[in-house]
């Protein structure tokens, strides 16, 4: 080959490189739409168009989320879909000839099955700090979680966990009118959680909101529930806030529900003697007495009895 004719032959591949990126082009068209699982249109949606061996180019939706690519050679276009908050999508769409119209292109992309790497990283952040003791702190990065889009329209139970990790820190921080809010909304969207409704008045209780406590109280059945702990934690609430009748009622409904539980016999026992009810304390002394005589209720329970001989 002589030196021009060398040239020539690159000075015709340097021509040729640049019409093979474009080999995708021709007088076709195609267009649709992306939607999410319900219908509704995503915006700013990036599309990758490919025709196999012969390049391609790329785009986005608009507001309506629809697209539009004109210009096109005929053939079988792989579409590549990506939007934040989506899982990807690949499809195959053929093109039989250049004048054909084919029907619009209709594409729904499914969010992913687990949260957002935003909101694991607000939780995180949230529980390190909790354990921690930095309440404050936890508290806002449970919020910013619970303003999280995906987390409203997750299903209840991942937002009655966040209102609760909410309540506790709110608790610690000793905020009870809050506190209150955040339990219940968990009671908004769990109406039967006897747990919450019990929470929310031993902490209404000590919040000094003996109103709201009592009327929460009010829409428990004894029969909904199910641990002696529930209905001591309330009697406890009330006795330390001065309340001993009401405090008597509780521990009476814990051991009630468990004649074997003892804490609830030593802590009434406590309450009747602080209204100089004797003859009621020493009964429920000599209770725990049989029950736990070797644990620490036990052994002062037997001295406060040696005392009131």
């Amino acid at each position: 080959m002589s030196i021009k004719t060398a040239v020539l032959a690159l000075a015709v591949l340097g021509l040729a490189r640049p019409a093979a990126t474009q080999d995708w082009k021709g007088m076709g068209r195609m267009a649709g739409k992306v939607m999410d699982a319900d219908g509704k249109p995503i915006a700013d949606v990036g599309i990758t168009f490919a025709l196999s061996g012969r390049g391609g180019t790329s785009g986005k939706t608009d507001k309506k989320g629809q697209w539009a690519l004109d210009g096109i050679a005929a053939g079988v276009w792989a579409l590549d879909f990506t939007a934040p908050g989506f899982l990807s999508k690949r499809i195959s769409v053929p093109l039989p000839s250049e004048v054909t119209r084919i029907p619009p292109v209709e594409v729904k992309l499914d969010k992913p099955a687990g949260p957002p790497p935003e909101l694991m990283a607000a939780l995180n952040a949230g529980d390190a700090s909790f354990k921690a003791g930095r309440y404050a702190e936890a508290r806002a990065e449970y919020e910013k979680a619970l303003a999280d889009p995906s987390v409203q329209t997750a299903e209840a139970a991942v937002r009655v966990n966040l209102h609760r990790q909410i309540a506790f820190c709110l608790s610690r921080e000793k905020n009870y009118p809050q506190e209150l809010e955040h339990l219940q909304a968990i009671l908004d969207l769990e109406p039967q959680n006897t747990d919450v409704k019990m929470l929310l008045a031993s902490e209404a209780i000590e919040g000094d909101l003996i109103d709201k406590a009592v009327a929460v109280l009010a829409t428990v059945s004894d029969a909904a529930v199910t641990s002696p702990d529930i209905f001591y934690n309330i009697g406890v609430s009330f006795r330390n806030k001065d309340k001993a009748d009401a405090a008597i009622v509780y521990f009476s409904k814990a051991v009630t529900l468990d004649p074997k539980y003892a804490d609830g016999y030593f802590q009434r026992a406590l309450t009747y003697f602080g209204q100089q009810k004797v003859a009621e304390a020493k009964a429920d002394f000599r209770k725990v007495v049989e029950l736990a005589p070797d644990g620490a209720e036990g052994q002062t329970a037997k001295k406060a009895l040696e005392q009131l001989q």
